[in-house]
């Protein structure tokens, strides 16, 4: 046998944290021996009971037998026990080992090995030991200490295995109705909320009525299944709405305070087996009759000190009195089911914070692609700014010596050759201007953008400087905010130029719509172009020539214009809309979350 070997992920992951101090000092009263076995297969933990049926040496820190150790009183049935619980993750039971221990007395042992988890969730298996022969020894009370044993090592069992706050509610309502288990009439179950400091209805299980009592009990006589198997079969359906009985309290909500019963119970974690009085505050006998009964069991939920909910349970049905052992023992299942609450809640936490951290991982990786672009257009920013200063010089002085010598006289023929010289000069000079806006543009920093704000300044810029005439152009803004991140200058040089180049090849006549809208993640300019029907495929044709621009000047504007866009994750092309106007659009991707400072528009 592998002695390192480990228990599988399912049980340590789910598996209900054990004080096993705690434990020790009722299996001592009953007589049952406990040890505890670490992943080492190291003994950590052993009760005076175990230790004086193995006649073992009180297990300290320095010394920790090992399993193995153990063989000469159990031989190899303690051994495959616990191999069989690390490798299947559930109990492992024999009956009837004869051993002797270390000082020679004969022992007839019920073995019982369970997983669980140490405070520190460390995963554990623990071994219980009951010597059959001496059962004659014990009272019928202590019989029944027994048996609630068995129901709190059945519940807690399945606990283990159960990672869902549904199967856990489960599991403890089912341990406290099922005649297997506590044996309740009916178990109610609330939440605790502490934001509203309320108890909030929330799952029961009991039957409604005599007649709906005696069917389900005459089924479940039937089926003989024990605690352990009906608590497994109930797990198996995870509708939260267990039966009709549910319904009685699923929008019943009791807000605490000190001076009802309920309330001191739930402040003071303590239980109380109550009957119902004229005495009784008036918060608690409401309670009690919104559950239609006037003898019923309150039992708080908590784990560390925290509320997390109250169990109700009662014999309404039968009218069967409820013992102060009974809730002691409704109290003990409580607590254990609180622990395991907390523990799926931790979990649930956990994955929601995984998933957040999966989401806030992929925003870093977009941006950081986002901003590699950017990076890129600084330096080809940096670049042309360079090379344009370069060409700018000597275009001048040619430039400066075409115009003089076209001052002098000089025949038509030269005088031709000298205008085409300079009306070329003065159109690089216009390419030049177009790139040294850009690059100029290149030099600021990124940040969080308005780009509806960004579009108005860039056609209001536009209409400026268009003054000379009456500029058809309108805008329309999207009413929610339209956040980009990204180069505010880069990104208003690249929309100025778009809209110029509509306004020039293409109003007047008609009119431009220009429109700013969020659709499908992406912040959207639209510039649609109004004409009559029979001019629409016109302007369409108009467009794609602009888009696909031969002229030097224009293809230059375009290319700078687009790679803009394109860089900041964006794109631009030619749209017809339901209304079969011909737009031209540019789309950039919307921030995914707002930044706290407000975004910048553009100017």
């Amino acid at each position: 046998m592998n002695s390192m070997t480990t228990m599988p992920a399912t049980t340590h992951e789910t598996c209900v944290p054990v004080d096993l101090e705690y434990l020790s000092e009722g299996l001592d009263e009953l007589g049952i021996g406990l040890l505890a076995f670490d992943q080492n297969e190291c003994l950590t933990y052993s009760n005076q009971s175990a230790v004086d049926m193995v006649a073992l040496d009180k297990v300290d820190s320095d010394e920790r037998p090992h399993l193995v150790q153990m063989a000469d009183v159990f031989g190899s049935s303690l051994s495959t026990a616990v191999e069989e619980v690390r490798q299947n993750g559930s109990r492992s039971v024999r009956h009837g080992l004869h051993c002797s221990n270390r000082h020679g007395r004969h022992m007839l042992i019920d073995l019982s090995c369970l997983p669980f988890c140490g405070m520190n969730n460390d995963p554990c298996v623990i071994c219980l030991l009951h010597d059959v022969r001496q059962r004659h020894q014990f009272s019928d009370d202590t019989k029944f200490l027994r048996q609630e044993l068995q129901i709190l090592t059945d519940v807690a069992a399945a606990l283990s295995s159960s990672s869902e706050l549904v199967q856990i509610l489960k599991v403890i309502l089912t341990g406290a109705t099922a005649a297997q288990g506590l044996g309740f009439n009916r178990a109610f179950l609330f939440l605790y909320q502490q934001d509203t400091n309320e108890l909030i209805g929330h799952m029961a299980l009991g039957p409604v009525s005599a007649e709906e009592a005696g069917s389900i009990w005459k089924d479940l006589d039937a089926m003989r299944l024990s605690l352990e198997e009906l608590l497994e079969d109930n797990q198996s359906d995870t509708d939260e709405g267990l039966d009709a009985l549910t319904d009685l309290i699923t929008d019943f909500r009791v807000r605490l305070d000190d001076e009802s019963a309920i309330g001191r119970a739930c402040h003071d974690s303590s239980w109380l087996n109550l009957a119902i009085s004229d005495d009784t505050d008036n918060l608690t006998s409401a309670f009690a009759r919104r559950l239609n009964t006037d003898k019923l069991a309150l039992v708080p939920m908590v784990s560390k000190g925290h509320l997390m909910g109250l169990l109700a349970a009662d014999n309404q049905i039968t009218g069967r009195p409820i013992s102060d052992e009974a809730v002691q023992l409704l109290q003990a299942l409580a607590n254990q089911a609180a622990v395991a609450m907390e523990r799926a809640r931790l979990y649930d936490n956990q994955l929601e914070r995984s998933r957040e951290l999966e989401r806030i991982n992929q925003l870093l990786a977009e941006s950081q692609d986002q901003i590699i672009k950017i990076e890129k257009m600084s330096v080809i920013g940096e670049l042309t700014s360079a090379i344009t200063h370069e060409l700018r010089n000597p275009l001048t002085v040619v430039g400066g010596f075409a115009n003089l010598m076209l001052k002098s006289t000089l025949p038509d023929e030269n005088r031709e050759y000298l205008n085409i010289i300079s009306s070329e000069i003065r159109r690089a000079e216009t390419v030049l201007d177009q790139v040294l806006d850009f690059s100029r543009a290149s030099k600021g920093e990124n940040c969080p953008i308005d780009f509806s704000g960004l579009v108005k300044r860039s056609l209001d810029l536009l209409k400026g400087r268009l003054a000379r005439r009456e500029l058809p152009m309108f805008l329309s803004q999207a009413s929610e905010p339209l956040t980009v991140f990204g180069n505010s200058d880069q990104l208003s040089h690249a929309v100025y130029q778009f809209l110029k180049l509509v306004a020039e090849e293409l109003t007047p006549p008609g009119e431009a719509e220009v429109r700013t809208e969020l659709r499908d993640g992406q912040a959207l300019m639209l510039i649609k172009i109004r004409r009559p029907d029979h001019e629409r495929e016109q302007v369409r044709r108009t467009l794609e020539r602009i888009i696909t621009q031969n002229r030097s000047s224009q293809r230059l504007t375009i290319l700078v214009a687009g790679e803009t866009i394109r860089y900041h994750g964006g794109n631009f092309g030619i749209a017809c809309g339901d209304d079969s106007l011909p737009s031209l659009y540019i789309e950039l991707p919307v921030m995914k979350e707002r930044p706290s400072e407000p975004a910048h528009t553009g100017g």
